[in-house]
Formats: C-alpha cells, sequence, structure tokens
C-alpha cells in the first residue's frame, strides 16, 4: 500500500514537471515570435494551451484520488494542496500564451516598444524562477521571482502611459489596443508566476505568506 501511495506521488511530480516545460517552452516561443513575428505561432500557442488542459484534469484527477484514498502525512498534503493551485495559474499563463498570439497575430506592425521586450525578458526569468524555486523547495528563489514582479507592473505602467499618447496623435488605434492587451496578459503573466513562487513558502513552512 505505501509503495503505490509512493509511485502515485512521484507520479503527480512527474505530471507537474511535464506541465511546468510546457508552459516555460511555450511562453519563450511566444515571446520569440514577438520579436521574429513566425506563422505558425498561433497553432503551437493553441497546442501548448490545450496540452496544459489535458495535464491539468490529469493532475487534479490524481489529487483526488490521493487525498480521497490515502493519509498523506503533513508535508505531503501540503505538497498536493500546493499543486492543486499551483496549475491553476500554470493552466491561466498556458491561456494568456494562447491570447498572446491570437493578439498579435492581428496586428499589422509587431509591437516594438521597450516595456514589451522588458516585460517578456521578465516573465520568462520568473516562470522559470518560480518553477525552478517551486520544484526545488527554494524559498530564497522563490523571494527573487516576487520581487522581480515589480519590474514588469512598472514596465507595464510605462506602457500604458506611452500608449495613451500615441494614440492621440495615431491614427492606427487597433494596434496601440492590440499592444496595450498584450502588455497587459503579460503583466497576468508575472502575477501568476508570482503565485506559484509564493506556493514554495507553503511547501516549506506551511504558510503563504512569511509573515503568517
Amino acid at each position: 500500500m505505501r509503495s503505490h501511495y509512493l509511485q502515485q506521488l512521484s507520479e503527480l511530480e512527474e505530471l507537474i514537471g511535464k506541465m511546468g516545460g510546457l508552459i516555460v517552452n511555450g511562453f519563450d516561443e511566444v515571446a520569440a515570435s514577438l520579436i521574429k513575428p513566425n506563422g505558425n505561432f498561433v497553432k503551437d500557442a493553441a497546442n501548448v494551451e490545450q496540452r496544459t488542459d489535458r495535464k491539468l484534469d490529469e493532475i487534479e484527477r490524481l489529487c483526488s484520488l490521493l487525498l480521497l484514498t490515502q493519509q498523506p502525512v503533513a508535508s505531503d498534503m501540503r505538497f498536493i494542496v500546493s499543486v492543486m493551485n499551483v496549475v491553476v495559474d500554470m493552466e491561466r499563463i498556458g491561456d494568456q500564451i494562447r491570447d498572446i498570439a491570437e493578439t498579435a497575430s492581428k496586428c499589422r506592425v509587431m509591437p516594438n516598444e521597450k516595456e514589451i521586450a522588458t516585460m517578456c525578458e521578465c516573465c520568462s526569468v520568473m516562470i522559470k524562477g518560480a518553477w525552478d524555486a517551486y520544484i526545488g523547495r527554494d524559498v530564497e528563489g522563490a523571494r527573487r521571482v516576487e520581487a522581480r514582479d515589480d519590474k514588469v507592473d512598472e514596465a507595464f505602467d510605462s506602457l500604458k502611459i506611452k500608449l495613451s499618447e500615441r494614440i492621440r496623435t495615431d491614427d492606427d488605434t487597433e494596434d496601440i489596443l492590440n499592444c496595450l492587451m498584450i502588455g497587459k496578459y503579460l503583466e497576468r503573466i508575472g502575477d501568476h508566476a508570482t503565485n506559484i513562487a509564493e506556493w514554495t513558502n507553503y511547501v516549506v513552512t506551511g504558510k503563504r505568506d512569511e509573515s503568517q
């Protein structure tokens, strides 16, 4: 019985690892496509989103099975609870990868604002960092991810100001609005990566916030 339980936990680790890999690679591909347009990137992003949805279903079923049929010790219980929350943020990142690709495909000219490049770079580091911290139970690494979210927010605030000024004089309002939406999706991705990082502290200490 114990061996079966450990096997299920190992399977859960493997499933969430695969889902994390999909998100990391999917984001990097769509971010690169904003700089070097690729005709297939919308299709590729939709495929990432569909595959993450399938992994989410598998993971949620296995978590429910473990909670219903096993008696996890406290540390395993924290891990299972955290997984059920982390995969929701990962699934949302998959949705926003698709949304960025679909919005970018509508642009006549790809957004070349430095803020978009900054947000892409930060989000890429944050997603990878949050994932590494969570899997490695690295609380310090998680803190670094959380701190970087401020830079994403600052870049988005700067982008909003710049685009609000452009829209007064630029006739191509559709591209401006599409650029704003891409920025908003990136800002949300930063928030979801921060959420994943915060669950690292819960797995290690049982608290989402160190001040608790």
